[in-house]
């Protein structure tokens, strides 16, 4: 079944080893209850998830164990415009979610969980890293036991992480908790 521009997707209940390519614009996909699990199966040799439409909504899913052979899986790959993300859990990713440059995209990423992502092999994997796009936005969610890379990593012009537990607990390792190497607008808070 392919989505059109602004459906709503809905997925029941399940552990789901496949991958999806999202491509419509306004498009929402959502968990209809707990325990929506994509996990293993890559889209691309990029991700559980790539999203190239624009203005997508992510919401109620679990993503785990995205691997591919240069180590730069990711739970969600947005390479769209605009991405909102609601109480996702990324788990054992290599990536959480990785955004490709996009100078005008926002990305939103509110009530989720980022447990055990990243990795440094030939390059570094993090719990979410955007490159270029104009705002990233992270507020009331969880990074706890990163590995090797960063809990966030954002070249956005703007980076705001509000009310956001991050920590490394007693497996965790990763190099830096946020890091904003561009530099750009930056609230912590």
């Amino acid at each position: 079944m392919r989505a059109r521009d602004g459906d709503r997707v809905e997925i029941a209940p399940g552990t789901y080893y496949d991958c999806a390519v999202w491509r419509s614009n306004d498009l929402t996909v959502e968990g209809t209850g707990r325990g929506v699990v994509i996990t293993d199966k890559t889209c691309q040799g990029k991700g559980l998830v790539v999203v190239t439409g624009n203005n997508v909504t992510v919401r109620n899913l679990t993503l785990q164990r995205a691997r591919v052979p240069d180590n730069n899986g990711a739970g969600i790959r947005a390479e769209g415009r605009n991405l909102t993300v609601d109480g996702v859990r990324f788990i054992d990713d290599q990536n959480g979610i990785l955004a490709a440059p996009s100078p005008q995209s926002t990305v939103i990423v509110r009530n989720s969980d980022f447990e055990r992502d990243g990795v440094c092999r030939q390059a570094c994997a993090h719990g979410i890293y955007v490159n270029h796009i104009a705002r990233l936005r992270v507020e009331h969610s969880r990074f706890f036991e990163i590995r090797e890379g960063h809990g966030i990593k954002s070249r956005a012009a703007r980076t705001e992480v509000v009310d956001c537990d991050i920590a490394d607990g007693a497996n965790g390792t990763s190099s830096y908790q946020i890091d904003v190497p561009n530099g750009g607008a930056v609230l912590i808070t």
